[in-house]
């Protein structure tokens, strides 16, 4: 028997329906059988060699993925909306730009907002532009740390919106503390030493300092906590408000009381301290409202010290257990060296938390004045701390530029009137201090984002960067920064707050929203 033979015969005994004990089949029957088997064979084995050519070629191809070029959406300023005029002149109906950022005389002092500001975006061949940016932002000698998986890189716009005026490093802190020395010896001199003293133990100790050593008296930074006053401000004390007196009830057992105080006392104070100063005038050139009571909450933390909040808040547990959990120390050798930890009190000198954290959010810059913005209708400091000067120093230079804008519009329309451009003259008329500067940039939380981001940067070498994304207490140096939900619980989506019930809550924002109606205009 052959082989072939031998092998047909295995495959009809396994694949034959018949029965064994049956007839067997004829032989013709197997020949015409065989035969088809075979063809049958055949053709299967040429169809499997042909699909296995056409796989080889299918696999030496390369695959060619075309990718569109992604559409680029302009970045717009922060700025509201301004009809487009001409002046006597034919320009523009608005006032001469302000350069804020270099050397310029007393009344418009580096850190000002300039009454027109726009972001210039350079093209990608201005490398000298990134590099300036990289300088104080984007490394991690900065403290900047690789965004989380949910949070987008936000880009030179974002880097712009920040007023700083300096640049990190030695030149920067030394420009910075030079502008604070001279900002302190233009208030009361009953100030000035607390003040100084302050400026001294505050200056990086890798730098020579730039104080006198007359002022080296302050040997540690007092904490916040040692101060027990709660500042709270309105027009008039509403006896029906509850709000008050919870803050009072619940923070009353660790010695803290309140202190509130009206239009008319918070008046009477400025002036037993600023009277005759840079600080009276521009209190007196707000009107009464937002502007002044924005003004306030920098200036009874830096010469009484404590909280300060807005009447429309909730406490939801007591100021001494601000930030207790999952504290997180900033690595500070870079600047303060090995034994950086032994500088540090038990408790800071400020608690600030965060209100505005821009993860992906498109269009983020027509609704917040920064992308990473410090809280302000609830914050706190010891006395003469260098954030809270800054602070008043930047609310009196932006006043100068609102002060500047509305002496240029006065001289405008009697140009205008002259020329009998009465449509002009009427459209100026319209326009009030608000087109200079809003609100937020005038006294509210984008001017003090600025200093809080200015002092990180000029002390600590630390930009904005490092605390985006936050969801835990931040220490560094001397200062806790507490996350989104510690003071802004709930809130927008995007920014990743928890809920007032969360560990990390200790404040909710009613968000009256008196301001709305007694805003910027006069």
């Amino acid at each position: 028997m052959s082989l072939s033979t031998w092998i047909d015969g295995l495959r009809s005994q396994r694949y034959t329906s018949l029965p064994t004990n049956s007839n067997p089949i004829s032989t013709e029957s197997i020949k015409t059988y065989s035969s088809t088997r075979k063809r049958l064979f055949q053709t299967t084995l040429i169809a499997v060699i042909f699909m296995g050519i056409v796989g080889y070629s299918l696999k030496s191809v390369k695959t060619v993925t075309i990718e569109e070029e992604p559409i680029e959406e302009p970045d717009l300023p922060f700025m509201e909306a301004k009809p487009v005029t001409e002046s006597s002149n034919g320009r523009p109906l608005d006032p001469p730009e302000f350069d804020v950022g270099s050397e310029v005389p007393p009344e418009f002092d580096v850190g000002s907002e300039s009454p027109h500001d726009s972001v210039e975006i350079p093209s990608s061949d201005k490398e000298e532009d990134w590099k300036s940016i990289s300088n104080w932002g984007l490394s991690e000698e900065l403290g900047w740390i690789s965004p989380p998986y949910n949070v987008s890189v936000l880009g030179e716009v974002a880097e712009n919106r920040y007023r700083l005026g300096i640049e990190s490093g030695e030149e920067g802190s030394r420009a910075y503390f030079q502008l604070l020395h001279d900002f302190a010896l233009s208030l009361p001199e009953p100030l000035h030493n607390q003040l100084l003293s302050s400026l001294y133990y505050h200056y990086p100790p890798n730098y020579e300092n730039i104080i006198s050593d007359s002022y080296s008296g302050q040997t540690n930074s007092p904490s916040m906590i040692s101060f027990k006053n709660i500042h709270q401000t309105d027009k008039e004390f509403n006896p029906e408000n509850e709000l008050p007196k919870i803050w009072e009830n619940l923070n009353k057992a660790d010695g803290w009381k309140m202190n509130f105080l009206n239009d008319q006392q918070a008046h009477d104070w400025m002036l037993s301290k600023f009277e005759g100063s840079d600080v009276n005038w521009a209190w007196d050139y707000m009107h009464r409202g937002v502007l002044k009571a924005d003004f306030l909450r920098y200036l009874l933390p830096l010469i009484i010290g404590g909280v300060y909040s807005d009447v429309d808040t909730r406490p939801i547990r007591p100021i001494e257990e601000w930030g207790k959990n999952s504290i997180e120390l900033l690595d500070l050798s870079k600047t303060d060296g090995e034994e950086w930890k032994l500088k540090i009190s038990t408790n800071p000198a400020v608690i600030i938390g965060i209100d505005v954290d821009v993860h992906n959010k498109k269009g983020w810059e027509n609704e917040w004045p920064r992308p990473l913005g410090i809280c302000q209708w609830t914050l706190s400091s010891s006395p003469n701390h260098p954030i809270f000067l800054d602070a008043v120093r930047r609310v009196i230079n932006s006043t100068r530029v609102v002060e500047n804008w509305e002496n240029w519009r006065i001289n405008e329309i009697e140009i205008l009137k002259s020329k009998g451009e009465n449509e002009k003259v009427e459209e100026l008329k319209s326009q009030h201090r608000d087109h200079a500067m809003n609100v937020m940039e005038w006294t509210g939380p984008g001017l003090f984002t600025d200093a809080v981001v200015t002092f990180l940067l000029a002390r600590y070498n630390v930009s904005w960067h490092r605390l985006r994304s936050l969801d835990h207490p931040l220490r560094i140096g001397d200062v806790l920064i507490l996350p989104i939900t510690g003071f802004s619980p709930g809130g927008e989506r995007d920014f990743g707050a928890e809920n007032p019930d969360s560990i990390q809550a200790n404040v909710l924002h009613n968000f009256r929203g008196s301001w709305k109606g007694d805003g910027a205009r006069k």
